[in-house]
């Protein structure tokens, strides 16, 4: 092909992913694949045409489709004013469209290919996602698509083209990525403090590649199950170190990754299950004074914990223990340090709520006491209710926000796995927190106009963690408390409407 047709073809693609649908972006993927193709692999005919033809190489397609991904339909014909301005922006439509015209053309090339060129793929594809282009991240919404669609690329490309051999390879090199991130990362560090070190703009710079390699790592050694040993036992590779260390990360998504990527890792070699569970609770124990450290390492003992059900052999009874005697001694010394006051509530309540998920004949030990932290987290009547709005500030709600979020998140989880422990009497002993759950409800439109954004998500997560545990219970079990719950969800559903009107017609 002519280099002009090539850039004039693939303009036209990038814009007739605008506004498509999804029959559209797949017909207009595979054509943008196979012209990319074409030129890759074409022939040159004669030496007459050899002065108008250029045979392009994988990665100038491979920069093509980036081109496309990162600045769209316009990213061969800005104006200087888009240029300086900063104004042109790339549609989801057209992301997606991308992402899928990359997978076309990666799917052609075939296993073989991708086998000899992962390590430049990869880093290509991660670099989509890296601070040096700020326009695929420059939202929350664009940085969750944009992820998105390069977890996809990378699913759908690695874990359908390679071979066992050659994917224990590219978990080794995903690993390797992993190290150099985490020197980003810990170079960002001053005097490498875990204890006292607060999150930096240098030290989140790559999250979103790490959350990438982290999730693409875990599937990788998911699929290959048990020979996936050679890729841990790699001592120059250091995966479990690698991931351990990331769990530091200043990052709640990354933090969240590495917890899934560490599961992972347990259900596909149960061997290691026991041994990282012990390794997770000594370090979040030895560090709870790191609010980093609080909150990945309770995202890895939760994460690890979910992970028992689907291992057959399970682990000691004795560990339930353990984790129950950590939950509580997190939920009583969060009034010690109002600076990490919210992680150790947050972390406290999601370990119990992650133990319950090891069934009835390991929680059945720990009932009475999960029962006691379950009445002592709402208040008794509404009065107190009442008392408690007087005298809270904005940080003290935010804690109690979040402590009986979580709390309402145990309930359910308890009610989910232990379903044999949901006698009469436990049932009595659950319902009344209910309504004072309920009412307290009633009561977030006033605090948050009272103290404004800051307990903004917090209600939130109240509000969800108090509608999923109602949509489990018996309808019976609250039936004096319709009027408040409809009244406040109407409350929600008219100012949604009222906002989305606003918004149409300003």
């Amino acid at each position: 092909m002519w280099s002009t047709d090539i850039d004039s073809v693939v303009t036209l693609c990038f814009k007739s992913f605008e506004g498509s649908n999804y029959e559209v972006r797949m017909a207009v993927s595979k054509l943008l694949g196979y012209v990319l193709i074409s030129a890759v692999t074409s022939k040159q005919a004669t030496a007459s045409a050899r002065q108008h033809v250029r045979k392009i190489s994988f990665m100038e397609a491979l920069e093509l489709l980036g081109t496309g991904f990162l600045r769209g339909s316009s990213g061969f014909l800005r104006t200087s004013g888009d240029i300086l301005k900063g104004t042109s922006s790339v549609s989801r439509d057209v992301r997606v469209g991308v992402t899928q015209a990359y997978v076309v053309f990666i799917s052609t090339l075939g296993g073989e290919w991708l086998e000899r060129n992962f390590c430049a793929l990869l880093s290509h594809i991660l670099d989509l996602v890296s601070q040096s282009h700020p326009k695929a991240i420059q939202t929350q919404m664009d940085s969750i698509c944009s992820r998105r669609c390069i977890s996809f690329i990378l699913r759908a490309t690695v874990g359908g083209l390679l071979g066992e051999k050659a994917r224990i390879a590219a978990a080794k090199e995903i690993c390797q990525t992993i190290w150099k991130l985490k020197k980003v990362m810990d170079a960002a560090v001053s005097n490498c403090n875990v204890e006292t070190h607060i999150g930096t703009t240098e030290v989140i710079i790559n999250q979103h590649m790490l959350i990438c390699a982290l999730e693409e790592l875990g599937n990788l050694i998911h699929g290959l199950g048990s020979t996936a040993t050679p890729v841990l036992q790699d001592s120059s590779t250091g995966v479990l170190d690698a991931v351990i260390s990331i769990i530091l990360h200043p990052c709640i998504s990354v933090q969240l990754a590495a917890a899934w990527c560490l599961r992972c890792i347990a259900v596909a070699l149960p061997c290691y299950l026991s041994p990282l569970l012990d390794s997770c609770i000594e370090r979040l124990t030895a560090m709870k004074s790191s609010p980093e450290a609080v909150t990945g390492y309770s995202f890895a003992i939760a994460a690890l914990l979910g992970a028992v059900r689907e291992c057959p052999l399970g682990i000691p009874h004795g560990k339930g223990k353990v984790v129950m005697m950590v939950a509580e001694d997190l939920l009583r010394s969060a009034s010690q340090n109002s600076r990490i006051s919210i992680q150790r509530m947050q972390s406290g309540w999601l370990l119990i709520a992650a133990l319950m998920t090891l069934g009835p004949a390991v929680v059945q030990h720990h009932l009475p006491r999960v029962l006691l932290l379950w009445k002592c987290a709402f208040p008794v009547c509404p009065k107190d209710l009442e008392t408690e709005k007087k005298r809270g500030d904005s940080f003290t709600w935010q804690v109690t926000l979040e402590s009986r979020a979580g709390a309402l998140c145990a309930i359910k989880s308890f009610i989910l796995y232990c379903g044999g422990l949901l006698t009469d009497e436990v049932i009595q002993r659950l319902l009344p927190p209910v309504p004072c759950a309920v009412d307290l409800l009633t009561q977030l439109p006033s605090l948050n106009k009272m103290y404004g954004s800051a307990l903004k998500l917090s209600s939130v997560t109240y509000r969800k963690r108090l509608y999923e545990l109602l949509a489990l219970l018996p309808p019976k079990s609250y039936e004096g408390m319709y009027s408040s719950s409809q009244n406040i969800s109407c409350l929600l559903v008219t100012k949604a409407e009222v906002k989305h009107c606003s918004i149409k017609y300003n």
